[in-house]
């Protein structure tokens, strides 16, 4: 999945032909374009997976490996329900 905006509270915004995702935790600062690959869950309560990362200032030519909390994934429209519910109005 690539970046394609910032969120808020530091979330990042993914998307790719499949969905969206919500993503928060990297230990990596990343930008737009950089891609990151889910692999496995972690931990199934925390909703934390196992990543790898690929910069496009790099041309995605590495993989690194991390650790995110994944906040929501899903389509456009289910991802417009959970920013109405976790956006304070």
């Amino acid at each position: 999945m690539e970046v394609v905006a910032y969120m808020h509270n530091a979330d990042l915004l993914l998307e790719d032909e499949k969905g969206i995702a919500v993503i928060n935790g990297s230990h990596y600062v990343l930008s737009l374009g950089d891609r990151v690959y889910i692999k496995e869950m972690i931990d199934q309560n925390a909703q934390i997976y196992q990543v790898h990362i690929s910069f496009a200032c790099a041309e995605h030519c590495m993989l690194h490996d991390d650790q995110i909390l994944l906040r929501f994934e899903g389509n456009k429209e289910s991802l417009q329900q959970y920013l109405n519910k976790t956006t304070v109005h």
